[in-house]
């Protein structure tokens, strides 16, 4: 029988927040340890291996010295620190980013507390996990950076979450014909559906600094409210043509994010982006792209773009030109659709490629057999030798990690990292507003 998680309580008064009841009904046991002094924190905080999640009231970080006193156990430390505060309180996000939280909760909104203390215990046995296979699969380097972050993109408050008002009603469903597919997914798009969704990509590798990892998901939220997945709105938008006005919203949404969370104190996070074959094949669209990265204020390196191999051949001079300006800034261009045999691929295109992805075709493959895993280790190797980073997507249960460590994997991207909910998706969901400018609007000039 497993143990309660054990929740360490730094002065957020537990029985009235009815947390560890809530938790129970959800059928997660949990042990409440409150403590309101430096000293009994202190003491704490020296069984670092014990805690599941840490919650603390946002008025007791400076009074207790609470980021000094996480500092020491840190590496140590696998349990997320969720700030709550008041609805007065003038703590952001931002700040709670600085200190090390991985959310911020305005403590009157108990449904959303419930979720993140949820969503911040899977992360904590993920971390758990992965620090037990490291030491297992001998690949723990006691000199290293041991510890392994899920990071949050902003607030998951009521503010930040798309309301069901907020859309046009239209009650055509979805493949009735071409004309009103295209009718109904741009009434959507006007009425602000388009919501940008931040799933994390966590490293699995301990000899290298720490980045927080994400990659930007496009979503479309419905009449009803619920929330579109790619291949339900997608086919549509390339089919009328719209892609590229598409892509260059998302990206300028997706920096203008970034920007935001860099100038927030959050100097190390990393945005992937997709780009589309049919956006890079047009020539104004590939520049108003570069010069929107170029333009944008934020730290070298902090910007991965993600291709298909069709990129190469059908937008390869755009491309190239494309690829160069990343490099100025030391940001990096991703292969998303590599398959076993694209060694020679890798190695011809080594000057422009820095990531490649192992999509899901090859991580359930090995699940399922159908890849033989000397052909994935050949494949890593491969990019490693060109100094490729990889990826490996859609990892959905636990049963791949020890496939990937072995293979070399570099980090891990999909649903056992980061599981969906019902009402709130993990890490957040930033609902885009219409006043941010329309989706439709061409390229504009930079500069």
């Amino acid at each position: 029988m497993s143990k309660a998680k054990q929740i360490l309580c730094i002065d957020p008064e537990p029985s009235d927040l009815r947390i560890a009841a809530l938790l129970n009904r959800k059928g997660i046991a949990v042990d409440l340890t409150e403590v309101s002094t430096r000293e009994s924190l202190r003491s704490a905080l020296e069984r670092p291996n014990w805690w599941d999640l840490i919650l603390c009231d946002g008025e007791s970080v400076e009074g207790l010295g609470v980021e000094a006193a996480i500092l020491p156990f840190r590496d140590e430390l696998d349990a997320s620190l969720v700030l709550v505060k008041a609805v007065e309180s003038p703590l952001s996000v931002q700040q709670g980013h600085r200190l090390g939280a991985a959310d911020l909760v305005v403590r009157d909104e108990i449904e959303h507390l419930l979720v993140v203390c949820e969503r911040e215990l899977q992360s904590c046995a993920l971390r758990k996990e992965l620090r037990a296979l490291r030491r297992t699969a001998g690949l723990l380097d006691q000199a290293a950076p041991r510890s392994v972050v899920l990071a949050t993109i902003h607030d998951l408050s009521r503010s930040a979450r798309p309301d069901k008002e907020g859309v046009q009603r239209n009650g055509a469903a979805l493949g009735a014909s071409p004309a009103d597919d295209q009718t109904r997914i741009r009434a959507l798009i006007d009425a602000g559906g388009l919501t940008l969704e931040f799933q994390p990509i966590i490293s699995l590798s301990t000899h290298e600094e720490h980045r927080s990892m994400f990659e930007t998901l496009v979503r479309l939220k419905d009449d009803t409210g619920k929330l579109l997945m790619p291949a339900e709105f997608l086919p549509v938008l390339a089919s009328a043509g719209w892609m590229t006005k598409i892509d260059l919203w998302i990206l300028r949404r997706a920096l203008a994010t970034l920007q935001e969370m860099q100038e927030g104190g959050a100097q190390d996070a990393v945005l992937f982006i997709n780009v589309a074959t049919e956006t890079l094949s047009s020539e104004e669209t590939a520049k108003a792209l570069a010069a929107f990265i170029s333009a944008a204020r934020l730290a070298r390196g902090s910007i991965v773009i993600e291709v298909r191999k069709s990129a190469f051949t059908d937008a390869r001079l755009a491309l190239e030109r494309f690829a160069r300006s990343l490099q100025a800034k030391n940001h990096g261009l991703l292969i998303e659709d590599a398959g076993v045999d694209d060694c020679a691929f890798l190695a011809e295109h080594r000057d422009l490629i820095t990531h490649v992805k192992l999509e899901r075709s090859l991580t359930q493959g090995l699940v399922e057999r159908r890849v033989p895993q000397d052909a994935v280790n050949a494949l890593v190797q491969c990019a490693k030798k060109e100094g490729m980073r990889v990826i490996a997507l859609a990892v959905d249960n636990a049963e791949l990690l020890p496939m990937l460590a072995a293979a070399g994997v570099d980090a891990i991207q999909g649903h056992f990292v980061s599981m969906p909910y019902q009402n709130l998706m993990y890490p957040s969901i930033q609902r885009v507003e219409s006043s941010s400018g329309p989706a439709w609007q061409g390229p504009e000039r930079v500069g």
